[in-house]
């Protein structure tokens, strides 16, 4: 994984627990919590992370990583609003993932195992199929969440299909929904 993700963990946590925070969550994982943002770090030392700041906040995984996902959309756009302002809506962020902003992230770091997302769009809704061997699903649900934020745009998600429940690839459907500011 790439350090940039760990700078913006690391960003998140000392927003809300302080540099204290961070450095007692790094010394339970056994971490020394230098990441460069350009490096590749291995998956396990995210796991470790991801699961001692579950022990600190008392927040189940795939809600902490949901948390996560939606702080790192600000994040993204702070540092690559290109890829948010060229888009006129979600659904077409969305189905620009893997064919733009993939592409354009693997200009910057080569070396970067991205997860792969197949898309199926229809009026006011995308069906995105979640690929990879790190079994995220509920970082991209919280990706995707944060960025319907940015556009604000209302959605409902539906994951039934899911690798945690032993399926090959995650379904995750996304469905635009009427605001109630109306």
């Amino acid at each position: 994984m790439k350090g940039v993700v760990f700078d913006i963990l690391r960003d998140m946590v000392e927003e809300q627990f302080g540099l204290e925070g961070w450095n007692a969550l790094l010394e339970k994982a056994g971490s020394d919590g230098l990441y460069l943002s350009s490096e590749s770090y291995p998956d396990a030392e995210m796991t470790k992370l991801v699961v001692v700041a579950c022990e600190f906040t008392g927040m189940e995984q795939e809600a902490l990583l949901r948390h996560f996902g939606k702080y790192m959309v600000k994040q993204f756009y702070d540092r690559f609003p290109s890829f948010f302002d060229n888009c006129t809506g979600l659904l077409e962020f969305l189905a620009s993932v893997d064919r733009i902003v993939h592409v354009e992230v693997l200009k910057l770091y080569p070396d970067a195992n991205l997860p792969r997302f197949n898309h199926d769009q229809r009026p006011g809704s995308i069906l995105m199929e979640y690929h990879s061997k790190r079994r995220m699903c509920w970082l991209a649900e919280g990706l995707i969440l944060g960025s319907a934020e940015h556009f604000k745009e209302p959605i409902r998600i539906t994951h039934d299909i899911c690798m945690h429940k032993g399926d090959e690839s995650c379904h995750i459907q996304v469905d635009l929904v009427e605001s109630d500011d109306g």
